[in-house]
């Protein structure tokens, strides 16, 4: 019994260092401008994405669309190079029918790779599969509000609904489709997943950053 118990622990101390180092990896830049109890109000930089877009339901369409981009990365573009893996992994409906937030709805949905920051656009190599193509975000305003559990539409329909009704009540206004941001690896357990609902706000008027 002592046996399983010390295995036990030796196996999720070995998952929580792994999810920690997975927390670490490289993400967007942004300056926090405003910290309330149901989202956050952040302040992008510009950076660069590998995106490719998909047709099916919400959750069916990540595998197909993941292993696309990794190809990419993985030395799938021109000259075979490997470009470092990032975070997040974000997924955006690309036309009404998945925007309409049905479960299992079919539909079109974009899925970003996030590029490294010290990679300029002009040392990203050129995706070998049309699929993909690389695109430069501008910077812009952004609502986050951040949960854990698993990666259902139905827990991002709940956690999304809840970030538009603080904005609206915090009388920001959303502007285009909200995103389902991705931070960790699918083996890491819900309950340590860091995940993340973004959606861009019009600019009020200019604030200072938070503290």
């Amino acid at each position: 019994m002592k046996i399983k118990l010390l295995l036990a622990a030796a196996a999720l101390l070995a998952l929580l260092f792994l999810a920690s180092a997975l927390l670490n990896l490289d993400e967007p830049t942004f300056t926090l401008m405003e910290r309330g109890d149901d989202f956050e109000l952040r302040r992008y930089e510009p950076f660069m994405v590998a995106e490719t877009e998909i047709e099916g339901a919400f959750a069916a369409s990540g595998a197909p669309a993941f292993r696309v981009l990794l190809d990419y990365i993985k030395g799938n573009n021109q000259g075979g190079r490997n470009i470092p893996m990032t975070a997040p992994v974000n997924q955006q409906a690309a036309d009404a029918a998945a925007a309409g937030g049905d479960n299992d709805r079919s539909g079109r949905w974009r899925y970003q790779f996030v590029m490294p920051k010290e990679y300029l656009p002009s040392m990203l190599p050129q995706p070998a599969d049309q699929r993909v193509s690389l695109r430069l975000v501008p910077g812009r305003l952004l609502a986050a509000r951040r949960y854990r559990g698993d990666w259902s539409e139905a827990r991002y329909r709940e956690q999304e609904a809840k970030l538009l009704t603080a904005l609206d009540q915090a009388r920001l206004q959303p502007v285009g489709e909200p995103i389902f941001a991705r931070y960790n690896a699918p083996f890491i357990p819900g309950f340590l997943r860091r995940n993340e609902v973004l959606v861009q706000v019009r600019d009020p008027a200019p604030a200072t950053p938070a503290p």
